[in-house]
């Protein structure tokens, strides 16, 4: 649920969902692959880390596991998803 986050930590999830999308091949670019990386900035604020570099740091690191070749892809979305 959103409403455990300030103002301030929701504008720099925001800002960083939107930078990190910006780098989503086009071929992967969906609800599933934005909910994955949304999904890793929502657990990097519940561990604390809420500045903008820690959420354009989760994102990006779900979004290079989401774009390795398909059989680890695939795993981490299994185990993730």
């Amino acid at each position: 649920m959103l409403i455990e986050f300030n103002q301030s930590t929701m504008a720099n999830m925001t800002a960083a969902l939107e930078h990190v999308c910006k780098k989503i091949p086009a071929d992967i670019d969906n609800h599933e692959t934005r909910k994955i990386i949304a999904d890793a900035m929502m657990a990097s604020a519940r561990a604390g880390k809420r500045t903008l570099i820690n959420f354009q740091e989760a994102g990006s690191e779900a979004l290079t596991k989401l774009t390795r070749p398909q059989k680890r892809a695939w795993s981490w979305l299994r185990r993730h998803g």
